[in-house]
Formats: structure tokens, C-alpha cells, sequence
């Protein structure tokens, strides 16, 4: 294709400001694609030069539609993600002005709609230490001039700095970049990840524990727990692993926390040492206070303890979600069919009292023709017909799922 043919691809990536944002997407997403085809053809014969410029201007169009164009779904997106790829692989088998370019891609960052990614590492070699050392120069400048109350800007500073830190090579003036800013678990997290792949694992360590001690509640600090304990398996203190495990358990006891510490404890080669001490404290914990007992019951399941996870389900019903419930039943069904019986009763009521759930009624008859496999497993056909008859006639007002229900039934 030549060149003013992909121009004129490009220019039907013009989006009209007045147009319904909804119509015309996946159409716009074909030709997006197109022009990536074209391009990346281009750059595959040897016109890097040529190419360049034309993935630039569909960058800048299809940035700019996508002010006007609803893309919940993230297809259009991707497209222009696609695109900025290829810009960069064009830049780098024909480098152009390297102070143009880095003006170019602040410019995106600083002054755009906030996309698309700018990734710096993707230039890199096509900026060189001219072009880099332009993207330093400009980004400090915008931070002068700022305002301080603009996010956008402020976050484009800082990320533009981190990425500079990142490809620069120099692993503290990276950590030092990273630590400017430590308002989350999250922050130490990127730092630990910095750390561990420039093989610096003690370091990495400190910056965990001191993350941990300095955030040991947020919603980001599970992550980088599991950071230290890694850190800490690769090196030989699986002890250590389990401990810091141990801890969270002892503190919180719930599901995941006692996969983890199991996992570490096998690790160590003292899950049976453990692993009674973990169920116990569970046990209390749900008899003492019934939120835990869908803790229990997932880790009486995941130790396929079955038995003991279904009497604790029964003895407290109304602690137990309707997924775990399914689940239960789905375990016990097959051996013990006259067990499920009540449970599935309950679930069908409940499902059909949920006013909410618009497919109430299709889920209701599925579950009914579960439980009619366990009548007939339980050899207790009289028992399901009664129980049917009786249904229909406590429902007899929701017509539409009597419908559905006998239709259902029909079919076996």
C-alpha cells in the first residue's frame, strides 16, 4: 500500500464531534486495525521512515475520537495501543529528531485527554541520551509552571520522572524517585519490585518491613506481604515465612490467609505441626462470632473435610452464602442425595422471593431440576411430586414462573 493510500486510511479516523457516541464503533475499530496492518507493513519492507509519521498521525486521530466516542468495552483503546506501539517501533529502526520527539511525547502526557500510555522504555533507544535528556528538561520545567491542584498534571509529572528514573539504569536514583511518594502499601511495593529485580534482596526486604509496619491495614498491604514472604522463601527462611504468615492468621483467620500460611508451613516442612493449631482457632473463632463461619467452612472444604464443613453449614444456615451453599451441595449431592433435599428447598424460596434479580425465575426452575435428580437419586419420586404441587400452589400468583416450570419439568 502506498503511502497517500494509508493517509487516506487515517483520514477516516476522523471522528465528527456531533456524532452519537454509540454508533459506528466497531466500524471505527476495523479501520483503526486497518491502518495498523498498513503501517506495520510498511515498517516490515524497510519504510520505517515513511511509517513513522503516519502511525504519529493516527495516534493524534484516533486520540482525539476517542474524547467523543463511548469505549466502555476498551476496544478502541486497545486500538490505539496497537498504534503507539508501532509509532515506537517505527521511531526505532528510523530514529526521528530526538528533541521533537521527546517534545512530542510530553506534549501527549502533559497536555492530553490522558491517553494514550506514554512508555517511555518503548523509545528509549530512538530518543537516545539527547532525547531523554530533553524528556527531563521539559518535564522539570512543567513542574514549575504546574498548577498544583491539577491531578492530572501532577500525576503526569510525577510518572514522567519515574519513568526517566526507570530507564536510566541507576537503581537508587529509581528507589528515590519511588520514595518520594509513600502514601501507600503500594509504593513500597513498586520500590520491593525495583529491588528484587536488580537481585538486591536485603534491601528489598527492609523496604517491605518498613512498608508493612508503616501501612498494616490498607487494601494494598496484602500484596506486599506477599512480596516479603516471597522474598523471604527464594531465600531460604521459609521459618521466617511462616511466621510473618502466622501472624496475619492468628489476626484476621480467614481463607486465603490460611491457604498462605499452609503454603509457607509446607515450604518449611511443618505443616503438620500447624495445621491442627489453624483449624482449632478457626473452630473458635466461628463459634464465638458467626461471620467466621464461611471461613471455616472454605477451609474445612479446601482440607476436604466435608463431613464436618456440611454440619457446620447446617447448624448455622443463615451464616452461609447461597454460592457456598451450591457448593456444599454440589460436594455432598451424589453420596448423601436426602441431605440437599431441605438446603435446595430454601434456596429455590429464597430465589424466588428476590424481587431484585430479574432471572429469579430461570435461576429458581434450574435449581428445581437439580433437586429433582436428588429426589430420584434419594428414590423418593412421591417426595418430589408433593413437594411440586405444593410449590405451585404457594406460587400460584407468579405465573410466569409456573410457566417456566412446567415447561421445565416436561423435559427430562
Amino acid at each position: 500500500m502506498q503511502v497517500a493510500d494509508v493517509r487516506e486510511l487515517i483520514d477516516g479516523l476522523r471522528w465528527d464531534r456531533r456524532r452519537h457516541p454509540y454508533r459506528g464503533r466497531r466500524e471505527y475499530s476495523q479501520r483503526a486495525q486497518a491502518v495498523a496492518a498498513a503501517v506495520a507493513d510498511m515498517i516490515e519492507s524497510g519504510d520505517a521512515a515513511s511509517a513513522g509519521p503516519l502511525a504519529r498521525r493516527a495516534v493524534e486521530r484516533v486520540t482525539a475520537a476517542l474524547m467523543y466516542m463511548d469505549d466502555s468495552a476498551g476496544i478502541v483503546g486497545d486500538d490505539l495501543r496497537a498504534l503507539m506501539v508501532l509509532y515506537a517501533r517505527a521511531c526505532r529502526e528510523a530514529p526521528p529528531d530526538a528533541k521533537r520527539l521527546a517534545t512530542w511525547l510530553v506534549s501527549r502526557q502533559l497536555d492530553g485527554p490522558g491517553w494514550p500510555a506514554i512508555e517511555l522504555k518503548e523509545f528509549t533507544e530512538a530518543l537516545g541520551p539527547r532525547g531523554l535528556a530533553e524528556v527531563a528538561r521539559l518535564t522539570e520545567a512543567r513542574g514549575v509552571t504546574a498548577e498544583p491542584d491539577s491531578w492530572t498534571a501532577q500525576w503526569g509529572i510525577k510518572d514522567l520522572r519515574e519513568q526517566l528514573a526507570a530507564v536510566s539504569g541507576d537503581i537508587d536514583a529509581h528507589v528515590a524517585v519511588l520514595a518520594e511518594d509513600l502514601r501507600g502499601a503500594h509504593r513500597y511495593g513498586e520500590i520491593v519490585k525495583v529491588l528484587r529485580a536488580a537481585g538486591r534482596d536485603d534491601d528489598a526486604e527492609q523496604w517491605a518491613r518498613k512498608g508493612l509496619a508503616g501501612h498494616p491495614s490498607s487494601f494494598q498491604t496484602d500484596r506486599l506481604r506477599d512480596q516479603l514472604v516471597d522474598l523471604l522463601l527464594d531465600g531460604g527462611r521459609a521459618a521466617e515465612a511462616v511466621a510473618v504468615r502466622r501472624e496475619i492468621y492468628e489476626r484476621r483467620a480467614i481463607h486465603q490467609d490460611y491457604l498462605k500460611l499452609r503454603h509457607a508451613a509446607q515450604q518449611a516442612g511443618n505443616w503438620a505441626d500447624l495445621n491442627g493449631w489453624a483449624l482449632d482457632l478457626l473452630r473458635d473463632r466461628a463459634h464465638a462470632e458467626q461471620w467466621y463461619v464461611r471461613e471455616r467452612i472454605s477451609v474445612l472444604v479446601s482440607e476436604n473435610l466435608l463431613d464436618e464443613a456440611w454440619a457446620a453449614a447446617m447448624a448455622d444456615p443463615g451464616q452461609v452464602p447461597e454460592s457456598q451453599w451450591f457448593q456444599l451441595i454440589e460436594l455432598r449431592e451424589q453420596d448423601h442425595p436426602t441431605d440437599v433435599i431441605r438446603p435446595y428447598q430454601d434456596l429455590i424460596e429464597i430465589g424466588l422471593d428476590r424481587a431484585s434479580d430479574k432471572y429469579r425465575y430461570p435461576k429458581a426452575v434450574k435449581t428445581i431440576r437439580r433437586l429433582r435428580d436428588s429426589y430420584h437419586r434419594a428414590g423418593d419420586e412421591a417426595g418430589f411430586t408433593a413437594y411440586v404441587a405444593d410449590l405451585r400452589q404457594r406460587h400460584r400468583r407468579k405465573t410466569s414462573f409456573i410457566a417456566r416450570l412446567d415447561q421445565a419439568l416436561v423435559r427430562r
